[in-house]
């Protein structure tokens, strides 16, 4: 009997502790879409150029503080080359402190064929600055390289030596399994997939969307900051993004 009563403590205390395990254990799941690590593809240089350019110039730019970035940069690998899945993508450019109001965007093939052009706003303070390809624009065909450029307007036209960043960027087909993910919210998850995958252009908008919806969550800038920082980009890896009024530029013409 005596052993009988000494059982019974032990049978709740086993069940409460896989009720803790069950119930209060976080899922592996959970942690592993938070890691964004990006697979840089390997693609062929284009035709047309040895690579993406960058040109400060000294008509507009200026370092406003001791640690500002006085540079305009594309938020790109090194190879100055990404892929996207969209027809339309986004484009993400370092914006540094100037006295320019406004830019040039341009979209070329790789037979230097004009594909769109347009002069944009460009946001009041430094910071990230998100361009998208409008619905007015032809999108961008897959397996075809296209460069894109934006230039400063520092006067009332653009010079020869004013502040220029250019990139290239191919469209591919959907990867297996994110097709019908294509359309939904933001997520660490689908950012994941995307850089296992070497998307380049929509992993970093995946998570740029994400910063700007939810700002103060640590989780989310911690996987920007690790995203920039392996590609080379921690001097901007800390900047803010431009106000969501010049965010989306031409997100929804």
């Amino acid at each position: 009997m005596q052993n009988q009563r000494n059982s019974v403590p032990k049978f709740l205390l086993l069940g409460r502790a896989l009720f803790v395990l069950v119930f209060f254990t976080p899922t592996w799941d959970g942690l592993e879409a938070a890691q964004v690590t990006f697979k840089p593809p390997r693609l062929p240089a284009p035709r047309q150029s040895t690579g993406g350019a960058s040109r400060d110039g000294n008509n507009c730019l200026m370092a406003e503080n001791v640690g500002d970035t006085a540079s305009i940069t594309a938020l790109l690998p090194s190879s100055r080359i990404g892929l996207t899945v969209k027809e339309r993508p986004t484009i993400l450019v370092y914006i540094p402190p100037t006295t320019a109001k406004t830019a040039l965007f341009s979209v070329h093939d790789e037979q230097a064929k004009n594909h769109y052009q347009k002069t944009i706003n460009l946001p009041a303070k430094p910071g990230v600055m998100a361009i998208k390809l409008p619905n007015s624009a032809p999108g961008i065909k897959p397996g075809k390289n296209y460069q894109w450029s934006l230039a400063m307007i520092c006067s009332s036209e653009l010079e020869p030596d004013s502040p220029l960043v250019s990139g290239w960027i191919q469209r591919v087909q959907y990867p297996g399994g994110l097709k019908n993910q294509s359309n939904s919210s933001p997520s660490l998850e689908l950012a994941s997939h995307l850089a296992k995958q070497g998307i380049w252009y929509d992993t970093i908008f995946e998570l740029a969307k994400l910063r700007q919806a939810e700002p103060h969550n640590q989780t989310i800038q911690s996987s920007w900051q690790q995203l920039l920082n392996a590609v080379g980009l921690n001097a901007i890896a800390n900047a803010p993004l431009a106000p969501r009024s010049t965010y989306l530029t031409y997100g929804d013409e």
